[in-house]
């Protein structure tokens, strides 16, 4: 019993590193202004009328590298509370990203 709960806990580990890993690449991509395939779909005219799209590229590499720091650390917690504190800290970040999409990327 203790044996596959070590296999299972060592299986969930490994995806959060290949989450991290793949958050912090796509953010260094689209930090770096080499990731703007990343940022492709839905209704590509309205959002470039919209919003400046190189605002909303660093925005979202910056988010995505928040992310996947956090669950890099995350993945060395085991406790509910640290589990429920990445959550929060998930919905903290993407609200951020919200607000700095609506008032920092909006074309005027």
């Amino acid at each position: 019993m203790a044996k596959e709960k070590q296999e299972k806990n060592i299986m969930g580990r490994t995806f959060d590193f290949i989450l991290a890993g793949a958050a912090i690449i796509v953010g260094i991509m689209l930090l770096t202004g080499h990731g703007d395939i990343f940022m492709k779909g839905g209704n590509t005219q309205l959002r470039k009328a919209k919003y400046d799209e190189k605002k909303m590229t660093k925005g979202s590499g910056v988010a995505l590298l928040l992310i996947g720091i956090a669950t890099g650390i995350d993945s060395y917690t085991t406790g509910l509370a640290a589990k429920i504190g990445y959550i929060i800290v998930l919905i903290l970040i993407l609200a951020g990203l919200m607000l700095y999409l609506k008032y920092k990327c909006a074309k005027k």
